[in-house]
């Protein structure tokens, strides 16, 4: 290592640039993106923390591969290699997930009657407990041509002709020797990596050659403390926290409980450094001693040991979109937990066990904490929390994502007009009923899962009954828009959207698209319950029963947040509503069985027009009448359409600029005269190339259903003449289908040509004269071009994105 070293360091101050091409737009002398051909050798990406400009520290042994492997990771391979749906599990995103190396056990089974080990990367296991997991090394030799992963990568740059027919998710041949390796290269050299894109360009290949017959080497143990150690602006702030969620009283005991189940998914960060990422957890010692952490299926598992810490790590490794959910702490927020469930005066007995029927059911667990104290701390960041459905505890939201409609908004119910912070009697009488899944573990035996399916419904049943009996006590003249929350007239959270990709979703602040199909409106049980349903009691490794159960309780709170809204409108239009969004012979049956209408009668306190446009109508005065500016957001000027302002706002009605040729293409529906949305993938990026630079748009394709109740069968309940295209400026989804580069004045014949498609072919003409196609050599290039400008333009928010669902052609 002493000889290899110098050298490595000499072949790294000495390298040359690549040839590549200069991407359109990016001025001669200008520096190229990071990690493009085009940038200085070496330069796959600035460290974080780094300063332009400052002259870089000397490198070492010790900052080799974070300042030179890891980013050539973080923008070439993190596009496939994170999270589950990684191929053979290969978490790229630091240097312990390479050191785990690759497994063949596919996490996303949903076939498995017995649930599997769970195999979360710095969780689970470390270092050389991967082994005994089924883990294996990739880098299996110094000599770069007996190394397994460096072989791989260079296949592609050997093979790179080679086509590929099929999606990473369904050719994932995990090659474990240097025999798997040599029938790999000669069946499948397609396989070679990064898979189906163009390969590592010469100097990102010698930089990786290098490093390998260096030993593959990481961060020694100073690095490592120093890239785990919070930065000296922020430690002072995060023992306040760790204080104040590790106080000995009852009541902090059950506060801190509560909190950490609700973010123990969050990337939480701190205004002074906001893209300095921590996690909440649970530790077997002191936080000041080191944190180690307690790993438990679940967030509310037993953690074995009666003391423990709740401590926040810094998040070790790059951050990637499809799992990054920000959450912001600081001592505004501090002062808000305190206010929300310390200045009430309440009481606690005895702490809630970790026993089924206790601690998946947060109605039991947390029945000493005033229920408005819980309610309000949902609703204060409901986009984090809605978030946490979608990407979960998992990178794949399947078991939330498809039993939900393309697009819909939500609301909520304020929390001075909800039953159980009403009542503390009926809260304690609804309780018992609002059991879920969770309550039957990870390992759901098959058998009695049709009697366990019964019992939700029964439950869900009782429990709706004994909610209409309560409202039409509280509300006998029936919901107004004061029951509407209004975000206390400064919360942005008040109004959300949600809009659905495939197995895969995004969640927006504002009413964003048109007018939607279906509405959501969440008080606190149905809230409550989408948290634990789908996030804390969930287990991706569980098996098929749990993760069935999973699925059809998630329709059951669908359901239920669509009645809740339906309240709003007028009685006899609220079966007319529920028949369209549940068409069918057999689904009508369905729902006739697991959902009878209740309360269908029962009065609106609001008042409507006679247009029978009720749905719109009261849409509207949420956001125009009964929610301020300021929590209602920006409007949307590129797709409202259906969805109109009120005559005394229309002076503030101003589409111009890009926003007016973005309309012409936005909230159409795929009727004859304009099919065009049904042939766009479900998400696709437009890069407008400015003077001021680059300006990045989401076109979402919102594919409608004749129904959502059924788990199989979905492309045979589809409706695609009602298909639309949602247009958003940023990056709205985490797996993109196709980028499309234009410059601004090729705006408008980029959308003439869009509103002339009439077929699979004339998108394909589309894609010939915009689309970035993956085997375009320049393809990285413009690929770092749009990660610059979007951690540029929201740097909290960023992460690399997912190029595992890209378009094959």
């Amino acid at each position: 290592m002493q000889f290899i070293l110098p050298l490595l360091l000499c072949f790294f101050m000495s390298a040359s640039a690549g040839s590549a091409e200069v991407p359109p737009g990016t001025q001669a002398g200008a520096a190229a993106p990071a990690g493009s051909a085009s940038a200085p050798a070496g330069s796959v990406g600035v460290p974080p923390g780094t300063q332009t400009g400052a002259a870089p520290a000397p490198l070492t042994e010790a900052t080799l591969y974070s300042r030179k492997i890891q980013p050539l990771f973080d923008n070439r391979c993190l596009a496939c290699h994170s999270c589950f749906n990684a191929p053979c599990q290969l978490n790229l995103q630091n240097f312990e997930g390479f050191q785990r190396g690759a497994n063949k056990l596919n996490v996303y089974d949903g076939t498995r009657l017995k649930s599997v080990e769970p195999s979360r990367i710095w969780i689970d296991a470390h270092a050389e407990e991967w082994r005994k997991r089924g883990f294996y090394e990739v880098s299996t030799s110094k000599d770069p041509a007996q190394n397994l992963f460096f072989q791989i990568t260079q296949l592609r740059a050997t093979a790179k002709n080679a086509k590929i027919t099929k999606q990473v998710s369904d050719s994932q041949v995990c090659a474990q020797t240097m025999t798997d390796y040599q029938l790999l290269a000669k069946n499948s050299p397609e396989l070679g990596m990064p898979y189906g894109f163009p390969a590592l360009n010469a100097t990102e290949l010698s930089t990786l050659k290098s490093w390998v017959a260096a030993g593959s080497p990481g961060p020694d143990a100073e690095e490592l403390k120093r890239q785990n150690t919070p930065s000296a602006e922020l430690q002072k702030q995060v023992r306040q926290w760790e204080e104040f969620l590790n106080q000995e009283n009852l009541r902090q005991k059950l506060v801190s409980r509560y909190i950490y189940e609700h973010l123990f998914l969050a990337h939480i960060h701190f205004p002074e450094k906001s893209e300095e990422f921590f996690r909440l957890v649970r530790s077997k010692q002191a936080c000041a001693l080191g944190v180690q952490e307690i790993a438990t299926r679940r967030p509310n598992d037993n953690p074995g040991t009666a003391k423990f810490w709740y401590c926040l790590q810094k998040f070790p490794g790059t951050v990637v979109k499809k799992t990054h959910i920000p959450y912001p702490w600081s001592p505004a927020k501090l002062e808000r937990y305190k206010e929300l469930f310390l200045a009430e005066s309440w009481k606690v007995s005895s702490l809630p066990s970790y026993e089924p029927g206790v601690a998946e059911n947060p109605f039991v667990a947390f029945k000493d904490i005033p229920v408005k104290a819980r309610y309000q701390f949902l609703l204060d960041d409901a986009q984090y929390q809605v978030s946490t459905f979608i990407k979960g505890p998992v990178c794949n939201g399947s078991m939330a994502v498809n039993s939900i409609q393309e697009q819909f908004y939500v609301f909520f119910l304020n929390p001075s007009s909800d039953n159980m912070v009403l009542s503390q009697k009926y809260a304690d009488k609804a309780a018992g009923l609002l059991m879920m899944p969770g309550v039957w573990g990870s390992d759901v035996d098959v058998k009695e899962t049709p009697l366990f399916y019964k019992k939700l419904v029964d439950h869900r049943e009782n429990y709706r009954k004994l909610r209409t009996e309560e409202l039409s006590k509280l509300r006998p003249e029936g919901y107004t828009l004061k029951d509407v929350w209004d975000g206390g007239g400064f919360n942005s959270n008040a109004t959300l959207t949600v809009l659905r990709h495939d197995d895969n979703a995004v969640v927006m602040k504002g009413a964003v698209g048109d007018l939607s199909k279906t509405v959501f409106m969440l008080d606190y049980p149905l809230f409550e319950r989408l948290v634990y349903n789908l996030v804390v009691n969930f287990d991706v490794f569980g098996n098929v029963s749990h993760q069935l159960l999973t699925r059809v309780y998630m329709d059951m709170i669908r359901m239920e947040a669509e009645e809740l809204f339906l309240a709003f409108l007028p009685a006899e239009e609220r079966l007319i509503y529920r028949r369209e969004w549940y068409r069918g012979l057999l689904t009508q049956a369905k729902m006739s069985y697991v959902f009878p209408t209740l309360g269908s009668g029962e009065p609106t306190g609001i008042k409507f027009n006679e247009d029978n446009h009720t749905k719109k109508q009261f849409v509207q005065k949420v956001l125009f009448f009964h929610q301020n500016a300021t929590v209602r957001g920006d409007w949307d000027f590129i797709n409202w359409k259906n969805l109109e302002v009120p005559d005394s706002m229309q002076a503030q009605w101003k589409v111009q600029g890009l926003d007016k040729e973005l309309r012409k293409i936005a909230a159409v529906k795929a009727e004859a005269s304009s099919p065009f949305s049904q042939f766009f993938p479900d998400l696709a990026l437009l890069n407008i190339k400015t003077p001021k630079g680059l300006k990045i748009y989401s076109l979402i394709h919102n594919k409608e259903h004749e129904n959502i109740s059924w788990i199989l069968g979905e492309s045979l309940r589809m409706d695609p003449k009602s298909d639309t295209l949602t247009v958003r400026e940023g990056v709205w989804g985490s797996y993109p289908n196709m980028i499309f580069n234009v410059k601004e004045n090729e705006l408008p014949a980029f959308v003439i040509q869009v509103r002339a498609m009439k077929s699979a072919e004339d998108y394909q003409n589309l894609v010939t004269r915009y689309g970035l196609r993956r085997s375009n050599a320049r393809f990285w290039s413009f690929y770092d071009e749009m990660h610059a400008a979007m951690r540029k333009s929201d740097p909290v928010n960023f992460g690399y994105l997912d190029l595992t669902r890209y378009e094959l052609k």
